[in-house]
């Protein structure tokens, strides 16, 4: 943690904490600091008056968000990597509960009256095959602690930053609308990825409105900070360092005065209204995150995670009154030069997307996307994370793209930005960043060790032999699916033999599908939802794809290469009738459990 001295606007001094530090919250009375730390699974507690730590306390996987109720007794963390709330009693610094959140929790915002508490989540809710994706707000009551409302935000993701606006009762959130679902063909038109608004009113009804304007995106939104009037509030853009100052009066009334229709169809698409309620856009640094009002509301200060720096602005007319250097490094690193180009939208047109828009934190924002320009909902590619991707070639679900070099180059030109997106030397600083991304540590695996169902799952990961003695091969004659056990394909350290093999998991929409002609896709019947009956029927030549490692699987559904699998259960519950990925059905449904439970553990 850096100290800031807020008169002279200047560090002056800094706090060890845990691995990648991620929120802080003070305590009410002003003695407590709370501090957040992903890669340690921890919260680390500072005492204010001494500037030092004086406990770490263990919470779930990937902590972000965090918040102290308001009498101060809870602490309430946001475990991003396991979809969970931890509820900490703050003078024991015990966890009470854990409560079920959306997927990927990651900020929340104490409502004006103390009665709620209301929670983002960056990653969508598993959605169906063809079926639009929506996100969960989760509405928290502070005590008891119990969830008491699950609102749904439609064709919304990466919902991050979020708060309440004084003396209207409104929670204002970011968010980004990804059009996963048609063909990635609207690059040049600015319509793969819009950014904006959303607004939760008391009745739990919500709305949405674009931050983007026609040729000017307002990219990766990922905080929002209201002035203690309530009459402006800041949102950072961390794709187009910049921050959009907010007419918080001007846009609740645009939204109260449009009917029940303009507010479904048209505001959560036109990106022509944002001129209504968007005073200025103001130039920051270096991949803005954090924002927030000083307490008299005279100055807001925004983080700048790529330049190391605190902008400090005047809340009156938003013009920058100062830059504060935390102490960054004074050389700029190849790695960090690759970092500032995975999070610019400069590469895109109208910079409306980055990398970061479809891989947060070097994750997976958990979409499947409709690529080629071959058709409505063909060739459906699920998105891969790129933690620990080094030393994993080839790439691509095809596994026809040698390096990161070609994927994130050539591959990135052709189908997401129509151009050539980097010149050499920056290709090889983004290819460094990203082979520099890491794995979180697995909540699922104990420093001791597996536990008995792991071990138990490991052995039958391990098989040869089907339990009456037979060999494990292929009953599919004439097809490379001949497989003796899961280490044929996933073995070593990252679990997999970075070849191309075929398992029989592709399916009517996939590339090596049947004649589309004499069907009505829209029609279940034929086909089931899925194609299910007849992709495991069809005698023909199976698709070769790329074996993915299993590092970290557990938290990057949706599985197998069109993300048909929501989750790790239905690889082999739904698409593995006639055992050609693996051999699963002659096992107990105690055995398959503890094989997922090893799975999980890698």
């Amino acid at each position: 943690m850096v100290v800031v001295d807020l008169e002279r606007n200047r560090p002056i001094g800094e706090i060890a904490v845990g691995r990648r530090p991620n929120d802080a919250t003070l305590h009410p009375d002003g003695r407590r600091l709370y501090v957040t730390n992903r890669l340690s699974n921890s919260v680390t507690v500072i005492d204010t008056a001494k500037g030092k730590q004086t406990a770490e306390v263990s919470v779930g996987a990937e902590p972000h968000g965090v918040l102290v109720g308001p009498q101060g007794r809870r602490l309430f963390v946001l475990n991003t990597g396991q979809n969970s709330i931890s509820v900490l009693d703050t003078k024991r610094l015990v966890e009470t509960t854990r409560l079920a959140a959306g997927a990927g929790p990651w900020s929340l915002a104490l409502h004006p009256d103390g009665e709620s508490i209301c929670v983002t989540s960056a990653r969508p809710d598993p959605a169906p095959f063809r079926e639009p994706h929506q996100s969960e707000l989760t509405v928290v009551a502070p005590g008891p602690e119990r969830v008491i409302r699950r609102p749904g935000v439609a064709e919304a993701n990466m919902m991050q930053g979020v708060a309440f606006v004084p003396g209207e009762n409104v929670a204002l959130f970011t968010l980004m609308r990804t059009k996963n679902l048609v063909p990635m063909t609207r690059v040049a038109q600015g319509w793969v990825i819009t950014n904006g608004l959303g607004l939760l009113w008391p009745d739990g009804r919500v709305d949405q409105v674009l931050l983007d304007r026609p040729a000017a995106a307002f990219a990766d939104p990922n905080d929002v900070a209201v002035s203690p009037d309530g009459k402006r509030a800041l949102v950072t853009s961390g794709g187009t360092d910049q921050v959009a100052v907010i007419d918080v009066p001007a846009l609740l009334a645009l939204v109260r005065e449009s009917s029940d229709r303009r507010r479904a169809e048209l505001l959560p698409n036109h990106q022509g209204t944002s001129d209504r309620f968007v005073v200025r856009r103001v130039p920051v640094g270096r991949n803005p995150r954090g924002a927030i009002f000083s307490p008299d509301g005279r100055f807001a200060y925004v983080a700048n995670a790529l330049s190391d720096t605190v902008t400090v602005l005047d809340a009156t007319n938003f013009a920058v009154l100062a830059e504060i250097p935390l102490g960054g490094p004074e050389a700029l690193t190849e790695v960090r030069r690759g970092e500032r180009l995975f999070h610019s939208a400069g590469i895109t047109y109208a910079q409306q997307f980055s990398c970061h828009s479809c891989h947060p934190d070097g994750h997976t924002n958990g979409l499947t996307f409709d690529i080629e320009a071959d058709g409505l909902g063909l060739s459906l590619v699920d998105n891969r994370t790129l933690r620990g991707i080094l030393d994993t070639a080839p790439f691509k679900w095809e596994g026809t793209n040698p390096s990161l070099k070609r994927q994130c180059g050539a591959r990135l030109a052709v189908f997401f930005t129509r151009l050539d997106p980097y010149t050499p030397e920056e290709l090889n600083a983004l290819h460094r960043y990203i082979s520099s991304i890491e794995r979180p540590p697995n909540p699922n695996r104990a420093p001791e060790g597996l536990t008995p169902a792991q071990r138990r799952g490991k052995m039958i990961f391990e098989r040869t032999t089907t339990r009456d003695g037979k060999p494990i091969v292929s009953s599919y004659k004439g097809s490379s699916v001949g497989l003796q056990a899961c280490t044929t394909c996933h073995r070593g350290p990252y679990g997999t033999t970075r070849t191309q093999v075929a398992v029989g998991t592709d399916m009517w929409f996939d590339t090596a599908g049947p004649d589309f002609s004499k069907y009505d896709l829209q029609d279940d019947d034929p086909l089931g939802r899925l194609g299910l009956v007849y992709y495991s029927q069809r005698p023909r030549d199976l698709m070769q794809l790329d074996v993915p490692h299993l590092n970290n699987i557990y938290n990057s559904p949706p599985y197998l290469h069109n993300g048909a699998a929501l989750t790790l259960e239905e690889i082999w519950t739904r698409f593995n009738l006639y055992d050609w990925h693996g051999v699963t059905n002659d096992l107990t449904r105690q055995e398959f459990n503890d094989l997922i439970a090893y799975l999980k553990a890698l």
